[in-house]
């Protein structure tokens, strides 16, 4: 066993320092081109133009984001449920047609969701927090009430799903619903959302740290990556321990 651990090890080691060496690399590349469009006054340009555009936009972003996501929502739930009433509880494809309809609209859902409040926050620092505070709730209102729909719908193709959108322990009482296949498909879209957000953390703290020698970012941006970073890895790492335990 020792043997074929060192010997993995040893495989493994070149590529792992090659990356390093490759990352390395195009982290110096970005950093001298950024000192020099720093020199330049190019991300002086970028930021002033990147603020204009956020103040002209932010006002009215919250009623075109929903209208943009919460529509093709709708749409898709309702082209769903016609496909189920008239489907011949027989061709495993259409049911796929039917399921993948419904992720979308969750998905646009939780898009729509992002966008709220990302621009309301905007809203707070362009002066334009009145129409954003009134638009807000009436958009998370429509998309509740589009996650409510799609998991009736879901519920009536799968009469063994349990819960509603509006109680606190939905998540706990769908997945008590679900059986191991559907567990073991969650389990392996979980692990690939923390694959992703280990690429993606580290990815924006260099950003960040570039930026900061040129912006004056501050650490606060830098902090928070951290901090998110290393909540997914305590508590993915804490879930591994519990689980292994109640396996014992």
């Amino acid at each position: 066993m020792n043997d074929t651990v060192k010997r993995d090890n040893r495989k493994s080691l070149p590529g792992f320092l090659l990356v390093i060496l490759v990352a390395g690399v195009l982290g110096g590349i970005a950093g001298f081109f950024t000192a020099m469009a720093a020199d330049l006054g190019t991300l002086d340009a970028i930021w002033v133009r990147l603020d204009q555009m956020m103040r002209t936009i932010t006002p009215w972003a919250i009623p075109v984001c929903t209208a943009a996501l919460l529509i093709p929502g709708f749409c898709l739930y309702r082209s769903a449920k016609k496909r189920y009433a008239a489907w011949d509880q027989e061709s495993d494809e259409e049911y796929q047609i039917m399921e993948g309809q419904l992720s979308y609209a969750l998905l646009m859902s939780t898009l729509a969701m992002l966008f709220d409040f990302f621009f309301l926050a905007a809203s707070f620092l362009y002066d334009s927090s009145i129409q954003s505070v009134i638009f807000f709730p009436i958009s998370m209102i429509l998309l509740i009430l589009l996650q409510q729909k799609v998991v009736d719908q879901t519920r009536s193709m799968n009469p063994e799903k349990r819960g509603s959108v509006y109680d606190v322990n939905f998540q706990k009482k769908w997945l008590d619903s679900c059986d191991e296949l559907e567990r073991a498909q969650m389990g392996q879209a979980c692990f690939h959302a923390y694959k992703i957000m280990n690429m993606v953390c580290p990815a924006l703290w260099l950003v960040l740290v570039f930026l900061n020698y040129v912006a004056d970012v501050g650490l606060l941006p830098i902090f928070v990556v951290i901090l998110l970073w290393g909540v997914l890895q305590v508590s993915y790492t804490l879930e591994c321990i519990r689980l292994s335990k109640h396996r014992s």
